[in-house]
């Protein structure tokens, strides 16, 4: 492994995902893909590529990468529109996967969410839905796609919905199977791609929050 990509590296699973590649003992490249400058815009491992995410098909990378690690996403709150939503957690992430198939890269990670299904109600997990079906037709050698349940990490701003559901889906537990729904650490989602890209297999494979928390333990 030489060189990766990271896409949403200002997110929280982002964040702490390219922390762990820096650390990586074989000093590989960090490509940042990011609409404004970060804070490791200096680091001598960290390469910088400064583009609107409708531009993410004028991508330039020199050498190339090995992985494709997708951290992209927002909510409709945020983005203030469904529209606006739909641009950054489907849009932009199909026309990254299409970059990486046309520059033969060998791994794609994609975080996305639990629930995610053909039959899954609301246009939140419809939309993700729709962006895991699109990457799996782009055909990619080996295509990871994340499910984590309620993303756990420090915030700017206070999340009344996110602070009560983590309590709640916390009263459950003890419930067989439920290391699937309880509320999982960002830094467990990064753990587990950081890892990934080590042992990659061909084809899709799913990680659902369990799976994320079996890797990340075994860090």
């Amino acid at each position: 492994m030489k060189a990766v990509l990271v896409a949403g590296a200002t997110g929280a699973v982002g964040q702490q995902l390219v922390e762990l590649l820096l650390r990586h003992p074989d000093e590989i490249t960090v490509h940042l893909l990011s609409r404004r400058a970060t804070k490791w815009q200096q680091h001598p491992q960290i390469i910088e590529h400064i583009l609107p995410l409708n531009d993410i098909n004028k991508l330039k990378v020199a050498n190339g990468v090995d992985a494709v690690c997708c951290c992209l996403g927002t909510t409709i709150k945020t983005a203030g529109s469904k529209a606006a939503f739909t641009a950054v957690d489907l849009d932009a992430v199909l026309t990254l996967g299409a970059w990486a198939k046309q520059q033969q890269v060998e791994q794609f990670h994609v975080v996305s969410s639990l629930g995610v299904n053909a039959k899954a109600r609301g246009f939140y997990l419809q939309t993700k839905y729709q962006m895991e079906q699109g990457l799996i037709a782009l055909g990619l050698p080996s295509l990871y796609i994340y499910q984590p349940s309620l993303l756990l990490a420090p915030r700017d701003e206070f999340r009344l919905g996110e602070t009560v559901a983590s309590k709640v889906m916390g009263l459950f537990s003890w419930l067989p199977k439920a290391d699937r729904w309880k509320p999982i650490q960002v830094e467990q989602v990064a753990t587990a791609i950081n890892a990934n890209i080590a042992t990659a297999q061909a084809g899709v494979q799913y990680c659902n929050s369990a799976e994320i928390q079996r890797i990340s333990r075994a860090k």
